[in-house]
């Protein structure tokens, strides 16, 4: 049999006393402990409902010789948590709450009533209120995380049933395309056969144009096709100088810098030796400049694109395109390069998509930086030593 001495008897007794005080004040604690939630946070909590939810809670607190693992409460945070994340309850909230009763606690034993509590007893209910704090913060946690993964892997979803969709159409418009396309082709090989020899150059220059805009338009049904799940053929690799690569890009679209009115110059640094895709890296310079075209359209006063290339280490090649047309939009920043995600109301999204695979095969990346004074496109090439 234990034995309890007489002062531990009378200790117990009081406690019990204590409890039982705090028992019968229970409304006027809980009513401080929401009256400072609701300064906080006005107007967000049903304020009858919330109450009848806090009894359970506030006799938790007084259940003293119960451990919060063995406690009735313990079983119900489970069930608390997935209410609470349904009405997407801040943490914060949580977190504040759990002060705000420290604060109701120490409140009252300032109260003529509850001075003669002891701090000793205070002390033991608020490490009750951190003890529940830790457990319900743990598993709200894991609400919160597995709610983020389901999340994820829904808008995971959601971007590869529309890179399926892009790629069915991107398959039927090949195969609809590419048939005029040959024909044309067809049909330009003839006149340039049947054209005399005394052809004055600039017409054969013009029919070169028309030559590699036709090739340009067949690698881009190419590019729509690699979200597809068809093979395709792909263009082999050729050596080429680069600034012969830059300048053929330029010849392309210098109609559209002289009719836009465009200040343009191009700083030809580094002439260096590339084997890359010559016709899809074509693509990712003309559809970058056509970008900056197209910006530059925004604004009303002088425009200005220029390209440079230099060599910035032993093994690594830059081509820079600037123009001072406005800002990227912050949003679109991190994911510019998706599929899918344009600032321009027309756009499809898949133009820079489509850059970054092309760089990448050719042991290169295509990045960029912008400001509210200008953006600038880099296509990086890692020289193979």
């Amino acid at each position: 049999m234990e034995y309890i001495s007489r002062r531990e008897f009378f200790s117990m007794s009081d406690t019990q006393s204590y409890l039982t005080t705090l028992r019968y004040h229970k409304d006027k604690i809980i009513n401080q402990w929401y009256k400072g939630l609701d300064e906080h946070y006005p107007g967000f909590y049903d304020r009858e409902a919330l109450l009848q939810a806090t009894h359970a809670y506030y006799e938790f607190l007084l259940d003293i010789d119960i451990p919060l693992e063995t406690h009735p409460l313990h079983n119900i945070i489970p069930m608390q948590c997935e209410i609470l994340l349904k009405k997407e309850m801040p943490l914060a909230h949580i977190m504040h709450s759990n002060q705000l009763w420290v604060d109701a606690l120490l409140f009252f034993v300032q109260d003529p009533i509850g001075q003669t509590i002891p701090m000793s007893l205070i002390r033991t209910i608020i490490q009750r209120v951190f003890s529940y704090e830790r457990i319900f913060l743990s598993h709200y946690h894991g609400l919160l995380k597995d709610q983020l993964m389901t999340n994820e892997r829904t808008i995971t979803d959601l971007h590869e049933s529309r890179l399926t969709i892009a790629g069915k159409m991107a398959a039927s418009m090949a195969h609809e395309i590419r048939n005029p396309l040959t024909a044309i082709q067809g049909f330009l090989k003839l006149i340039r056969n049947d054209l005399s020899k005394h052809t004055t150059a600039k017409l054969s220059s013009y029919l070169d144009i028309i030559e590699s805009e036709f090739v340009n338009i067949q690698m881009q049904i190419t590019g729509f096709l690699s979200f597809s799940k068809r093979n395709i053929v792909e263009e082999p690799a050729v050596t080429i100088s680069s600034n012969t690569l830059i300048k053929s890009v330029v010849a392309m679209i210098t109609p559209r810098i002289i009719n836009d009115n465009i200040h343009f110059e191009f700083y030809d640094g580094n002439d260096i030796e590339l084997k890359v895709q010559k016709i899809a890296v074509q693509q990712v310079l003309s559809n970058i400049l056509n970008n900056s075209i197209d910006a530059l359209a925004e604004i009303g006063e002088y425009k200005k694109l220029t390209i440079t290339s230099e060599m910035t280490s032993d093994h690594t090649y830059v081509i820079s395109i600037t123009n001072n047309g406005p800002e990227i939009p912050e949003a679109i920043k991190d994911t510019l390069f998706e599929p899918f995600v344009t600032s321009k109301k027309e756009g499809t999204g898949l133009g820079l998509a489509i850059c970054k695979q092309i760089m990448t095969k050719n042991d290169g990346d295509v990045t960029f930086a912008s400001n509210a004074s200008e953006t600038t496109f880099y296509m990086i090439f890692h020289l193979r030593a």
